[in-house]
């Protein structure tokens, strides 16, 4: 049986990585760089490159199209999500609902823009129908231990978690939790997504869509178990790939695709603090899914082509559909280079930008604009938007004038909140520069 095609395939594939942080082979690494297979020689070529330059580097040669980054992490230094636009096409949010808490009852004011949220410590054995009275006890608790707060009280987390899931159901959005092994300050006793059959049970999150991080390791058989079982169940194995042993992750893929439908299956990096953890993790995935697949297909269990197909989804359109984000199908096909930028979504550079033209349809269906120069729009309108009489509200399509009997007048005023993620270079930006 031939498998280069299925392996060309899954090299081709732009990888969408549903779950990173704000920006471990050695060898790897100085094969990218082009240096000696040394700690010394890898760390003066990032010195002398730049992070810019080696961001660049790893994002390219890890083919990874769209990435959403859990900011929650805390770091000594962090760029922004709008920083990492420069090397991938689409950049998403997770918010971390329990570091979310955290930073609103130490006064702080974080961003309230979010992609999906992500559930983190006390165990999965959530109680969906916990009071408001214990939960206003346990956070009496947290309260009394002092800042900077860490929320650690089951009450209160299980309070936080089930209505923040209220919340995603509401506005559709995913929720990820982290099962399996992570960090210290997760109990793996507690951790196995089995513990979850409560909350999956309760009729009022049958219509959520939930995704279990970690490819559950070492729960990975139960969290395959679960995804076959319950519809809103899904399944994400970065971290598990490439922090295990090359059996590890092979093992532990082959078992969340024992039951699992291969549409349930996704691949993330669990990418932080350096670039070339992104590459890492996409190079790492591409190697197991191809073995993993290599295999199903010696047992008769895929064809080629349906390994093909199942490389594609497990690496991207997954996670296309789940979080929707929209971004050309045609990117998925191909290398993101052979299409000009503007189809994909790329930013104009920053040094570049005179005028920032903003974008609205008002509700007769019609296109309205507003041109805005570049440093207002930095200095006020990201924070405060720009104002529109009430009367625009109500433009007609027929005149350019409040329609009858409305009783909007040019009096009073709206704000018109642009959406940072959605700027895009207009298709005709060379044309007006020449």
């Amino acid at each position: 049986m031939e498998f280069a095609d299925l392996r060309e395939a899954i090299e081709q594939i732009e990888v969408v990585d549903s779950h990173a942080h704000n920006i471990r082979s050695l060898r790897d690494i100085a094969e990218l760089y082009g240096t000696e297979s040394s700690l010394d020689a890898v760390e003066q070529y990032r010195r002398s490159s730049g992070l810019q330059a080696i961001s660049s580097k790893c994002f390219k040669a890890a083919g990874i199209s769209a990435i959403l980054i859990d900011d929650g992490l805390k770091l000594d230094k962090k760029h922004d999500i709008r920083w990492h636009k420069n090397f991938v096409p689409f950049v998403g949010r997770i918010l971390r609902i329990e570091r979310l808490a955290e930073e609103i009852l130490d006064g702080e004011m974080p961003d309230g823009s979010n992609w999906t949220l992500a559930a983190y410590r006390s165990g999965l054995e959530i109680n969906p129908y916990v009071t408001k009275e214990d939960a206003e006890i346990g956070l009496s608790e947290v309260l009394q231990s002092g800042k900077p707060v860490c929320i650690t009280n089951k009450s209160f987390i299980d309070y936080i978690f089930t209505h923040s899931l209220e919340v995603a159901l509401q506005f559709d959005l995913p929720m990820q939790i982290h099962t399996g092994f992570g960090d210290k300050d997760l109990d793996l006793r507690l951790s196995n997504p089995l513990h979850l059959r409560t909350l999956l049970e309760d009729k009022r999150f049958s219509g959520c869509r939930i995704v279990l991080l970690h490819a559950s390791y070492p729960f990975s058989q139960e969290a395959s178990f679960l995804a076959s079982v319950y519809a809103q169940v899904y399944l994400d194995f970065g971290l598990a790939i490439p922090k295990l042993s090359v059996h590890g992750m092979i093992s532990s893929v082959k078992e969340l695709l024992e039951l699992a439908p291969l549409k349930k299956v996704m691949f993330s990096t669990d990418a932080y603090a350096t670039p070339e953890t992104y590459y890492i993790g996409a190079k790492r995935a591409r190697e197991v899914v191809f073995f993993v697949l290599r295999d199903a297909c010696i047992d008769r269990d895929l064809s080629i082509s349906e390994a093909i197909e199942a490389s594609n989804d497990i690496f991207a359109q997954n996670a296309i559909q789940l979080y929707k984000i929209n971004i050309g199908r045609e990117l998925f096909y191909s290398k993101a280079g052979e299409y000009p930028s503007y189809m994909i979504g790329t930013n104009v550079p920053e040094h570049d930008v005179s005028l920032v033209r903003i974008v609205w349809v008002d509700t007769s269906g019609q296109h309205r604009c507003r041109v805005i120069p570049k440093k207002r729009f930095d200095d006020v309108v990201k924070k405060n938007g720009v104002g529109l009489t009430f009367a625009c509200m109500v433009m007609s399509s027929s005149i350019d004038g409040p329609a009858d009997e409305t009783n909007l007048t040019a009096t009073g005023e709206i704000r018109l909140m642009p959406d940072p993620l959605t700027m895009r270079k207009i298709p005709w930006y060379h044309v007006f520069k020449e």
